[in-house]
């Protein structure tokens, strides 16, 4: 939990801040995905009225396995965030309370949860697949239009390789 005591004290001025956040293992398309180093929030906090403005840089390191030869793999997420979370308790009666259909982050107290803003910014960072350096530095090698080992055709029949035969002599013709 962040501390923004600060924040009601000094309300309208920018607070620098670092704060260090745990992400559990995720489950992502099949593979998990962990997170074994704390993230780290770097940035400022400003209380204005009942929102509490947040913006800076995000970094963690995300490790997987790699999609080609299976070796750990690494990435690297650095992004800048700039959130603004609702102070629940100052609410009145005449405002709307957010709904969960609305993404809006909350927090109580003088203390704000940056758990599953981490998760979210983490996540939302990560490449479609994990690619070690090894196969990384061979992809670049072999260029755009060259497969990767796994990838190349076999000898074994594919079960459309007839219509592609038709195609092929339509075209012909």
């Amino acid at each position: 939990m962040l501390d923004v005591s600060q924040a009601f004290l000094r309300p309208g001025e920018r607070i620098p801040f670092r704060h260090e956040v745990a992400i559990p293992p995720q489950r992502i398309f099949g593979e998990t995905i962990s997170f074994p180093a704390p993230a780290v929030f770097d940035g400022t906090f400003m209380l204005e009225e009942d929102s509490l403005m947040l913006e800076g840089r995000f970094t963690a390191e995300a490790r997987g396995a790699c999609a080609y030869c299976l070796a750990p793999a690494v990435h690297r997420v650095d992004v800048p965030f700039d959130e603004v979370f609702l102070h629940i308790d100052r609410l009145s009666d005449t405002s709307p309370a957010p709904t969960e259909d609305e993404e809006q982050m909350t927090f109580q107290g003088k203390e704000a949860d940056l758990g599953q803003l981490a998760l979210t910014l983490a996540v939302l960072d990560l490449p479609m697949r994990l690619v070690c350096d090894a196969c990384s530095e061979q992809q670049a090698l072999e260029g755009p239009d060259d497969t990767h080992a796994c990838q190349k055709e076999t000898a074994t029949v594919h079960p459309f390789s007839a219509l592609q035969q038709l195609l092929t002599k339509d075209q012909e013709v």
